[in-house]
């Protein structure tokens, strides 16, 4: 072999990474989000895709929602809010409560 390449990485300085901050849509406090919109949707009697056509959507964003893999921003969660016949300050103030509680038991 010319060049001598075993395909094995001889680095010997490791890379200095800095530490990634916690995404905020794993945490509890956006789970509980997350639980109060899938309770909502399933109160208003709605499947994931029924949520979606409503939302003009597919039913894997509102699934991605769901599971925590995407976010929703403040004019997202006031169509959800609407789609579900819900004003979107019932939906705060439901989770609110939540979090008071969750800070309650910690």
């Amino acid at each position: 072999m010319p060049f001598g390449d075993t395909g094995v990485n001889t680095m010997t300085t490791p890379f200095s990474r800095t530490p990634r901050r916690p995404n905020p849509v794993f945490s509890d406090e956006y789970g509980v989000v997350r639980d109060v919109l899938v309770q909502a949707r399933r109160e208003a009697g709605l499947s994931q895709r029924a949520l979606a056509a409503r939302l003009g959507k597919s039913g894997s964003h509102v699934a991605m929602i769901e599971r925590g893999q995407r976010r929703v921003d403040l004019l997202e969660f006031c169509r959800i809010a609407a789609s579900l016949g819900i004003s979107p300050d019932a939906l705060v103030a439901r989770i609110v409560a939540q979090l008071d509680a969750l800070k309650a038991a910690a």
